[in-house]
């Protein structure tokens, strides 16, 4: 992520940044993990999502756990492709209805088309749009990581966000103002950093970006993911009539049994999937788990042997 210099901003270099960075952890993990990103957004279509999933993936792989991707097809490129480090990747062939997304993915971004959109930038791109601006403006109702802050900020923008879920842990309180999710709240926030702004007080944009580029490396965000996999997977798995249960109690008396009849059709329809398809007949996916994985050593043999061929496709 690039930033641009204080005479690109036209302000003077105030306010003092410090930050320890995020916190290390050891690479031990007690076994391997097969992880499933399932995503609307991927290659070839470029973006913080696609560039995310891309990299932690591989990140996982290198750290020997399994990784595989489910998206939609796009254009011709349809079914099954392995990408580097025998990262498999499932095309399956959904319609897209708008941007790039399917029909579940554009059902929660119905409000977005009342938005004028700047509509989608080359990465390379992102940064030219970002540093014309000095305030970021999120407001995400919800979200698990939100690349485009940690962008912002490295541009030197001051970022105002809502305060909604992993948002919080994203960046340190000197680079971030946190809104409840209402425009009243919004409009603070938003005072605030304009205040700011005129007023001077805010670190060089060059500090901030100095700043931000220590938060975060691929293999860091692999070894916290790598983390939460350690926990889930020590956790029971509840039946479904408990799973059901805790739908009906947890989400009201009108939408827990919605959900729960939902959840129960989805399962139903996951057995007959299972019958139409037997998992015994489903090829399995390469390990390619680190160096040692067997796409490492198909490597080594074919520059050895040299052979030039690719694998692209299975079926």
């Amino acid at each position: 992520m690039a930033c641009r210099g204080v005479d690109g901003r036209g302000q003077p270099p105030s306010g003092t940044l410090s930050w320890s960075g995020p916190p290390t952890f050891s690479a031990n993990s007690t076994h391997a993990h097969n992880v499933c990103m399932v995503s609307d957004f991927f290659y070839p279509n470029m973006g913080g999502v696609e560039s995310h999933i891309y990299q932690l993936s591989q990140c996982l792989i290198e750290r020997g756990h399994k990784v595989i991707i489910v998206t939609h097809a796009y254009g011709d490129r349809k079914g099954i492709r392995y990408l580097t480090n025998g990262l498999k990747v499932y095309y399956l062939p959904l319609r897209v209805m708008y941007n790039q997304s399917t029909a579940t993915t554009l059902f929660h971004s119905l409000p977005l088309l009342r938005v004028h959109l700047l509509g989608a930038l080359e990465h390379k791109d992102v940064r030219n749009v970002l540093v014309q601006g000095h305030i970021f403006l999120n407001t995400s109702l919800t979200e698990a990581f939100c690349m485009a802050i940690v962008e912002a900020a490295s541009c030197g923008l001051q970022v105002v966000s809502t305060k909604v879920g992993g948002i919080p842990e994203v960046l340190p309180e000197s680079l971030i103002i946190l809104c409840e999710p209402s425009v009243k709240s919004l409009c603070e926030g938003l005072e605030k950093a304009i205040f700011q702004v005129k007023s001077g007080t805010l670190p060089a944009p060059e500090n901030i970006h100095n700043v931000v580029k220590t938060f975060y490396t691929w293999s860091n965000v692999a070894e916290r993911t790598e983390k939460v996999y350690e926990r889930v997977s020590k956790e029971d798995v509840l039946p479904m009539h408990k799973r059901v249960n805790r739908l009906i109690s947890h989400c009201g008396p009108v939408t827990g049994y919605i959900f729960a009849l939902l959840a129960v059709f989805s399962y139903l329809f996951l057995i007959f999937l299972r019958w139409m398809t037997p998992d015994s007949i489903i090829d399995v996916a390469v390990d390619a788990t680190g160096p040692r994985g067997a796409w490492t050593h198909q490597q080594s043999r074919n520059k050895k042997g040299g052979n030039n061929d690719e694998v692209s496709e299975t079926r």
